[in-house]
Formats: C-alpha cells, structure tokens, sequence
C-alpha cells in the first residue's frame, strides 16, 4: 500500500499525482481515487464578506467530474485498476457552527438560503463520483451507503462538521477493509 493522500488536495492535486505517478511507470494493482470533500468546499471568509455575489467552490463540479474522469482514464491507459470512492457525509449544521466561528456566520447564511445547502452541495459531489463510476464502469466503494444508515452517525462525524471521528475513521477503514477482502 502506498498512500498518496495530501491534506488538503482538490482532485486538481490527485490529478497531477496520478499523472506523475503514470509516467514514472506506476506498479499497483488498484488506486482507490478519492475526492470530492475539499473540490466541494467554498472560501467562506470570501462568501461572508460579499454573501450577495456568486460564489464558486474550491473546484467546480464540471470542472470536478472532468479531472476525476482524467484521472480514471490515466490509471486505465496503464493498466492499474481505478477504484472510486463515494464520500462520507457531513454535518451541515456542525460546519455551519464551525464556518460561524472564523467568520460572520449571518452574512454566510445569507448566501447560503439555509444551512442544509451546505450538506446538499457536498452530496452533489459524491453523487458525481457514483455516476463517474457507473459511466467508466469502474469498481465503486459507497462509503456513504456504510454511513448514513448508522444509528450514531453524528458519532462518526467530528465537531467540525466535515472530518470523522476515531469511531467514523474506523467505519471508514472497515468499509475499505471489506471491500479488498472481498477481492483477495
């Protein structure tokens, strides 16, 4: 296992690591490609100083499904097996408290319409993950579908609304787990 997983990186990041990692002649069975939670998010210091303009997202979903969908094709042309990953949902009111803390949370919510946006516009990127799959018929981990039907699912979500909790980590690791016993 080589993990490749930066803080932080937007599928414009994952992009040129699989890029660069293609060319230098990858070795790998499979590469789980995972994105989608930070390309979703927005400058909120920015929304919060002008909730009356349109505001884009790190990486918008086009421009996201295109880059994910290169990344695929890249893995492909040299023979390594890409598997997609949906992503663990969120807690819009807990980001929602989270966002207000670092900035005027009445101007965000002005921009927003109401705080369940926030969780709507990052399932708009998981559905887009699920759909890529389905069209370059690759192999599909629903972590979401492993989520959302548990009884504590806020247990498994941090107080910042996005990250998971030791709990929601080990949900996490269990769904992966399963998913490659399943193939070895």
């Amino acid at each position: 296992v080589e993990n490749r997983a930066k803080m932080g990186a937007t599928v414009t990041k994952g992009l040129a690591l699989v890029e660069h990692d293609v060319q230098r002649g990858m070795d790998a069975r499979w590469a789980l490609v995972a994105y989608g939670g930070n390309d979703s998010d927005f400058d909120w210091e920015a929304v919060a100083a002008a909730p009356e303009q349109d505001h884009l997202p790190r990486t918008t979903l086009p421009e996201f499904t295109e880059k994910l969908r290169r990344a695929v094709t890249a893995l492909k042309s040299a023979g390594v097996q890409p598997v997609l990953m949906t992503l663990p949902p969120i807690d819009g009111q807990r980001y929602f408290r989270f966002i207000s803390q670092k900035t005027d949370g009445g101007s965000v919510l002005r921009w927003l319409g109401d705080v369940g946006r926030i969780y709507r516009h990052q399932e708009l990127y998981s559905d887009a993950v699920a759909a890529l799959a389905f069209a370059e018929d690759v192999p599909l981990i629903d972590v979401r579908r492993q989520f959302l039907p548990q009884r504590d699912l806020s247990g498994l979500i941090a107080a910042d609304g996005i990250h998971l909790t030791m709990s929601g980590y080990r949900c996490l690791f269990d769904t992966l787990a399963d998913w490659v016993r399943a193939r070895l």
